[in-house]
């Protein structure tokens, strides 16, 4: 049986207070290792270096519909918003709007006992 062949995906990062560049490097080496250990070719790598903007976001979204691309990588759920609720809620927009799916190099962390506790107050 052939290896199955490799599937496209876009990498999307946002430049988060307090990264520098080599933090950003090391983000996109992140995605591409990612990407590779799940059947991916990364095509290319999205970074959003202005702070409260969306245009290289819009710039994913374009590309995954004109080449059909429905795979998208991000490093971790604070590149989608800081607030992790809020964080899950564009995951599925996100998801939504490319037809497709987004994964997290560092994915959604489980709430602990504790925080589970303060949410039923």
């Amino acid at each position: 049986m052939p290896p199955t062949s490799p599937r496209l995906a876009y990498g999307y990062l946002r430049v988060l207070p307090g990264l520098g560049i080599d933090d950003v490097l090391r983000l996109q080496r992140d995605l591409t290792v990612f990407a590779q250990e799940h059947n991916f070719v990364l095509a290319d790598v999205f970074v959003e270096a202005r702070w409260q903007q969306l245009k290289a976001w819009q710039e994913v979204v374009a590309h995954c519909r004109i080449r059909d691309v429905v795979h998208v990588v991000m490093p971790s759920p604070e590149h989608l918003h800081q607030i992790p609720v809020l964080a899950e809620i564009m995951k599925d927009e996100v998801e939504r709007e490319v037809g497709g799916q987004l994964w997290l190099v560092e994915p959604f962390e489980e709430p602990t006992a504790a925080e589970q506790e303060v949410g039923r107050e």
